[in-house]
Parts: structure tokens; sequence; C-alpha cells
């Protein structure tokens, strides 16, 4: 004679297993989730500075920082992996594949704080990121020599791409009065003006002795969009050497 399983015990045993099968699915999909993939990315800067010269209004010279982004010490990605760069711009994500090669460059064009992102996809589609912060200022020289009318310095301080505005610009304009060999000369006096979109937001006025230079250094924080250097010679001699050196600068 076959007895009746006690219900309240065939319950009790499947109250522990249930659990201990529904755990063990979940267990494995976090194995899944968890391939062992060990991603690893450093750059070989975290800054660069764009320069950039010109010579009586004419750009002669433009170089472009790159940064290095090595993905060497990642593990256990497997065949067909694939390491990438979003550079944090308009660009489409810029991949390799770590069978040829486990470093990507980067080039950037406008200066601006960038957050670039750092992708591993590893051969079983797991996806692993790491965000990069990266500060690109910009230099840039302005010559002219023998000007009776200094022409107007424009720059734009809009970022390249959607991030904070610079934290400030430097400028660091020399004017030379030069000595005229064949007449005495005498000294010029000019006039500084840098405009942006509300107007005329800092001026300065200096006399420059025949044979000298004077400096004019300034500090703008938080500029936005176009600015213009200008330049007037308001008495003297119409003959002046400019050097202005402008750099725009962001902080972390």
């Amino acid at each position: 004679m076959i007895r009746p399983r006690n219900v309240s015990a065939t319950l009790s045993s499947l109250a522990l297993v249930v659990p201990f099968v529904l755990l063990s699915g979940c267990m494995g999909l976090a194995s899944d989730d968890s391939s062992g993939f060990d991603f690893n990315v450093e750059a070989d800067s975290h800054y660069g500075m764009i320069l950039t010269s010109y010579e009586d209004g004419i750009q002669k010279s433009s170089s472009f920082p790159v940064i290095t982004f090595d993905f060497s010490d990642s593990a256990n990605y497997g065949q067909g992996s694939i390491f990438g760069i979003v550079p944090g711009d308009d660009r489409e994500p810029i991949t390799t594949d770590p069978v040829d090669t486990t470093e990507i460059i980067v080039e950037f064009t406008v200066h601006g704080l960038y957050s670039v992102t750092a992708f591993g996809i590893d051969q079983d589609g797991h996806r692993l990121d790491q965000v990069i912060e990266v500060m690109i200022g910009q230099h840039i020289d302005w010559y002219e020599n023998d000007t009776g009318t200094p022409e107007e310095f424009v720059f734009d301080s809009t970022p390249g791409n959607e991030g904070p505005i610079p934290s400030h610009f430097l400028l660091n304009s020399t004017v030379e009065n030069p000595s005229l060999v064949e007449i005495d000369g005498r000294e010029v006096d000019v006039r500084w003006e840098i405009v942006n979109h509300e107007g005329v937001c800092q001026t300065a006025t200096e006399s420059v002795g025949n044979g000298d230079k004077t400096l004019w250094k300034t500090i703008h924080f938080g500029p936005l969009a176009v600015h213009e250097v200008r330049l007037t010679i308001e008495e003297g001699q119409d003959r002046i050497n400019v050097h202005h050196a402008l750099e725009i600068r962001y902080v972390g």
C-alpha cells in the first residue's frame, strides 16, 4: 500500500528547490553579463594646445595636438573584439581591431573641454566604457610689421563641442615704435580695445617713445563667441610693429 506523502512536507521541499532553481538562473545571467573582460585604457596626456600664427592678417601656420589612447593593458577580450574612442564632438567613433593595434590616435582641431569616451567590446558583445576628460587650449600669435593701420585681430572663443566655454583668455600685446635712422622719430600714442557681441569690454592707452616698445597684458574671464582686438594709432608717427599673443584656456 502506497502511503500519500505529507502535503506540507512536499510544499516545504518545493519551497527550498524553487528558489534554488531561480537563484541558479539569476547567477547564470549575472555570469553571462560579467564576461571577465578586463578593460583598461590610458591617455598619454589630458592636455593639448593648438598653435596658430598670422602675419599681416594671413594665417601662416597651424598645428594641432594629438592624444594617444592606449588599450594594451586590457585583457580577456578575445578575437573579434573592438576598441574605440568617441572624441566628444560631432565625429563618429574611431575604432580599432586589437589584432592590428591597441592604440588610437586622436587629433583635436578646435579648442574645448572634451569628455572623451573610450570603449571596448569583447568577442561576446559585452561593452565597457570609460570617460576621460581632455582639455584643448589655443595659442595664437598675430604679427604685423611696419603698419600704419593695424588690422583687427579676430578670434572665436566658442568651444569645438557643446561643452563649457573657456575659463578665460590671456592677451599679451606688444607695440614697438621703431627708430627711424633718416629722421628724428617721435613717440606714438596707441589705443587698444577688446570688443565682443556686447560692445567694448576692455580698453587701454599707452604712449610709446621712439625706439621703444610697450606691453599690454590683460585677462578676460568667461569669454563667449567672437572677439576682436582693435589697435589704433591715435597720434604720432604712423608706422609700428605689432605682436598679439593670445591664449584661450580651460579649467577642468
